[in-house]
């Protein structure tokens, strides 16, 4: 998870993954046989949160017209996000999914990014459903921002606790989703209803 995370499926070198983890290339290889093998085996302890994640869209965009809401959309979305980052190895595993998304190196793991492309296809076609006016390319790139920032909240929980330090600490997740969903919320529905800033007026580009 940490080697593939940190340096993506080309950077990343079975005899370091070996010897950190204190066995021999050799053993290595004999369980898993290569590279890819051992990265579809990584994946493969997670599969099921993905699953959730599609099936969840799914049933979202299944409901009856004008029931869904974008803040349904987001909730569902860090309900997943947040139970995928508490599971052993979650945050590597959300940073390996950012890699493989756009490393176009990995060509053998294409099934992984086509499904991760075809959950955000339903995320995107959910939004259009709540704002029918929108452009797919606005609710595309709404997508995109959207989930850049909720990953980017569920891997930087140890620098969050830097800026903010609670004493006594206690939990605060419920108060960390409540805020992280209207910020979501706001963002989306922002990006959805406005025209884009080329569109309105040139940006000057000192």
């Amino acid at each position: 998870h940490r080697h593939f995370a940190q340096h993506g499926f080309r950077g990343a070198s079975l005899r370091d993954i070996a010897r950190d983890a204190q066995v021999s290339l050799t053993l290595l290889n004999h369980h898993f046989g290569s590279k890819h093998d051992l990265m579809a085996a990584v994946i493969a302890c997670h599969r099921g949160r993905l699953d959730d994640w599609v099936r969840a869209l799914e049933a979202l965009n299944a409901a009856p017209a004008g029931t869904t809401t974008v803040r349904d959309l987001v909730q569902a979305g860090i309900r997943i996000g947040f139970e995928m980052a508490a599971d052993d190895n979650g945050e590597e595993f959300l940073l390996l999914l950012a890699r493989v998304a756009d490393d176009p190196s990995a060509q053998s793991l294409h099934e992984v990014r086509d499904s991760l492309d075809d959950a955000a296809r339903l995320f995107v076609d959910a939004l259009l459903r709540c704002h029918p006016g929108a452009t797919r390319h606005a609710a595309a790139s709404a997508y995109l921002c959207a989930s850049g920032a909720l990953l980017k909240f569920l891997v930087g929980s140890a620098r969050l606790g830097r800026l903010a330090p609670t004493v006594p600490p206690f939990d605060r997740q419920a108060e960390n989703q409540a805020r992280l969903a209207g910020f979501l919320v706001s963002g989306i529905e922002a990006a959805l209803q406005s025209p884009c800033a080329t569109e309105a007026e040139p940006l000057a580009i000192v």
